[in-house]
């Protein structure tokens, strides 16, 4: 039977818009790594879909995966919203276009690929993993706007 991966993410904005960062940890047993990465203009929330993304991807098909997030947009939307959202035609309950509607298929399709359960952790209470996760989004978005600045 396979392992079950327990994933931690986060995302980061400086500016909110502005350069965003996203991290993940990813355990396995014993095995451990850390994902991170950057997009020059973008928000915190976008930023805590793609570290999901970015961390489920990697995975083999059917991956028993525990996936924790402090982003209630990101938790509540895959375990209640993402399906309404759907069918109303990817538009939330006020009849605007969702946004980052690509980034919801996408975690759509690897929730069907996967066997995974959505687990909201409070941001900042001193787990470890989530604030490793916090730490390397920041880091990613704060070397971006380091980067910007100097281009400037």
């Amino acid at each position: 039977m396979n392992q079950t991966y327990r994933i931690f993410t986060d995302g980061s904005a400086i500016g909110n818009p502005g350069p965003g960062g996203w991290g993940a940890v990813v355990k396995q047993e014993k095995a451990r790594w850390e994902m991170s990465g950057s997009l020059p203009w973008t928000t915190i929330s976008e930023m805590e879909l793609v570290a999901a993304v970015e961390a489920l991807r990697p995975l083999r098909d059917r991956a028993r995966v525990e996936l924790h997030s402090d982003s209630e947009y990101l938790i509540y939307g895959m375990r209640v919203f993402v399906f309404q959202w759907q069918r109303q035609g990817w538009r939330n309950r006020r009849g605007s276009h969702l946004q980052h509607r690509a980034l919801w298929a996408e975690l759509i399709g690897l929730n069907a690929r996967h066997y995974i359960r959505w687990t909201w952790i409070k941001g900042h209470n001193g787990n470890g993993e989530q604030t490793r996760a916090d730490a390397l989004a920041y880091q990613a978005a704060r070397t971006l706007w380091v980067q910007q600045k100097a281009a400037a």
